[in-house]
């Protein structure tokens, strides 16, 4: 990884899960290009946290207008819940009918459902718009404030009949290897083979040999289709392209249902 990936990693670690990191040297250029990639993944509140809990090292020497511009940037109007339940269908009709009624079921507990949801729209994520940090994050609290509650055996059911398996083993793979946690924390993989895991990971992460811009936290296009923005298709297609092994069925209802939408929405 290049020295700003690793900081990026260590300061969500500790902001996030209150681990001890050991951050390394910065240039003011580095740290302005970290503190731009914590606003880009919607993360600049936790790396914060860790920047505060990392900031007697020697190396933590933030310019002062950076750090004054990053504390206020933590202030956020965001709601998690609704950004939750923002990702509670799929566009594929079979597969959203099955989740449907998953939601529904009254044989399961609240810890499944909710955890399910959380793979739902990271699915979502990595189909629509890039890495997923953010979204993992918040997965990984969450196993972490509910501990051993959660039915493994339900929810790694309920993945499958959803087509969700490989989706779910990109999230182990980042929760693990980028995020510090143990296989043994991770309910929705039934077994964790770490050479699976980190094809799977480097799969993900490939985008950023790519082009040189796009580095290694590329995001999305905002609009799919424009008059004005011929590049974002291309993107979207290549993204589909690029996640169709991992979920056919709903990659290819995804694109077009947001290439029906993005017609709607193009100036005349």
């Amino acid at each position: 990884m290049h020295i700003v990936e690793r900081n990026f990693y260590r300061l969500l670690r500790a902001g996030a899960f209150a681990t001890s990191e050991h951050i390394e040297a910065l240039s003011a250029w580095k740290w302005r290009r970290l503190y731009q990639l914590s606003v880009m993944h919607d993360v600049a509140p936790l790396l914060y946290q860790g920047l505060e809990r990392c900031s007697d090292q020697f190396f933590v020497q933030v310019p002062p207008k950076l750090r004054q511009e990053w504390s206020e940037a933590t202030v956020s109007d965001a709601d998690d819940e609704n950004v939750l339940l923002a990702g509670n269908h799929l566009t594929n009709p079979v597969l959203n009918r099955r989740l449907q009624t998953m939601l529904d079921s009254e044989d399961s507990t609240i810890e499944v459902r909710t955890t399910l949801l959380h793979m739902v729209g990271i699915a979502r994520f990595v189909m629509n718009a890039g890495v997923p940090v953010k979204r993992v994050t918040d997965l990984g609290l969450y196993l972490r404030h509910v501990g051993g509650r959660i039915d493994a055996r339900q929810l790694c059911d309920w993945l499958r009949l959803l087509g969700l398996e490989p989706m779910a083993e990109l999230a182990a793979a980042m929760l693990v290897q980028l995020l510090g946690f143990e296989a043994e924390e991770l309910p929705f993989v039934a077994s964790y083979d770490r050479q699976r895991m980190e094809r799977r990971l480097e799969e993900l992460l490939r985008q950023r040999n790519s082009h040189a811009e796009e580095w290694y936290f590329s995001q999305g296009k905002n609009i799919f289709v424009h008059t004005s923005n011929s590049q974002a298709m291309l993107w979207h297609v290549r993204r589909s392209a690029r996640y169709f092994s991992y979920y056919p069925m709903e990659v290819t209802t995804n694109f077009f249902t947001a290439f029906a939408h993005s017609l709607s929405h193009i100036e005349e």
